[in-house]
């Protein structure tokens, strides 16, 4: 009888990888520890603006050099987007209040400035450093894991989800792109905006793939916030938080749904079998220290280590329950305690559910949905 190899025995995870600008590099970081790991084997991921090119990093380096490849890739890209005088500038302005940074930068983010008029050559220099790190037919390849990367069409306002077949740096760059500072990416004649803004990340098309039934979830936007902001910097921070967690938020909801009706008839099996975890968000004091702009090589590497940590962390509590057990609680997590009482008297069952049958039925007619 032939023994398992090291590889089999690693349990098959998918990865869903949120977006946040520098906060990608604690991703980086959950990453890093993940492929260091004995006991998983990365099968699929989903990623939106920076999770997308960490995911694209990992997919395509899988292919090319293993998981040392992989490790050596990331830490090769976040190096290459360490803006060198950002440390000289960080120390300079340390000493002065946040907050007051924060509205110096708001005011340069919000004065009335288009990039098409600041950059009118439109030049982003994310592509220069994703196409050196990213090997687009690595990701094309048979042997590469599933990977699918959301973009938000700027006529429609949808969340379009591109995958291997037809992935592209132009994909990718699109995915990160902020509209405040870049110009849209053209794909296929359509004009695209940061990924963030409509899937972050796109959870039904690793839960269709079926390629792995545990997907960890590695979360930037915090849920909470520990009281409620006052100024101006902390109120726009909350509003990014919320805005840029909403769709992960629907995608929860969607699937505590759908389990509800799946608990009661012959349910999607995709769901049922589904075991969600989570790494991260990072801990609250970091959200005070900096901010997703910032790419000193001092910050990313903080940002690193934390992730790092968490992800080590997570692996020594949980890495027994993958396989076997969910670990993130979404009901408690994702949904509000407070449920509105329906007037539907003709279904007493579907009012008692709170209304997931229609969530169900949405999240349906998205799945409907296939990749392009």
């Amino acid at each position: 009888m032939v023994a398992p190899t090291q590889a089999s025995r690693r349990k098959p995870v998918g990865l869903a990888l949120q977006g946040g600008g520098s906060w990608g590099a604690y991703t980086w970081g959950a990453l890093d520890a993940l492929l260091a790991s004995r006991s998983v084997a990365i099968a699929q991921l989903s990623g939106t603006s920076a999770g997308a090119i960490n995911a694209a990093i990992v997919a395509s380096a899988l292919v090319t050099g293993g998981t040392a490849a992989a490790r050596a890739t990331l830490r090769a890209f976040w190096t290459a987007i360490a803006d060198p005088a950002a440390d000289l500038v960080a120390s300079i302005w340390r000493p002065v209040d946040r907050g007051v940074r924060e509205s110096i930068g708001a005011w340069f983010m919000t004065a009335g400035l288009s990039p098409y008029d600041a950059n009118p050559l439109g030049v982003n220099p994310l592509r220069a450093a994703i196409a050196a790190h990213v090997d687009v037919d690595a990701l094309r390849s048979p042997r590469a894991p599933a990977l699918y990367v959301t973009v938000t069409n700027v006529r429609s306002g949808l969340p379009r989800v591109i995958s291997n077949d037809e992935m592209s740096i132009d994909a990718l760059v699109a995915s990160a792109c902020l509209p405040q500072l870049f110009h849209a990416v053209e794909i296929d004649g359509e004009m695209y905006w940061d990924g963030g803004y409509s899937g972050n990340p796109t959870l039904w098309p690793i839960i269709h793939d079926g390629s792995a039934n545990d997907v960890i979830v590695v979360q930037l936007s915090p849920d909470t916030a520990d009281e409620i902001p006052r100024d101006a910097a902390g109120i726009r921070r909350r509003v990014g938080e919320i805005v840029f967690n909403s769709s992960l938020v629907a995608e929860m909801q969607a699937i505590a749904a759908m389990r509800a009706i799946a608990a009661r008839a012959d349910g999607p099996v995709s769901v049922s079998s589904l075991r969600l975890h989570r790494i991260g968000p990072p801990r609250r004091s970091l959200f005070e220290r900096g901010s997703g702009l910032e790419r000193s090589r001092a910050w990313l590497e903080l940002l690193f280590d934390e992730g790092r940590q968490s992800a080590r962390g997570f692996l020594a509590r949980h890495g027994g329950d993958l396989g076997v057990r969910e670990t993130l609680d979404i009901a408690h997590v994702f949904t509000d305690a407070h449920k509105p009482k329906l007037r539907v008297a003709a279904n007493d069952d579907f009012a008692d559910d709170g209304g997931a049958a229609a969530a169900a039925l949405s999240a349906a007619a998205d799945s409907r949905r296939a990749p392009s």
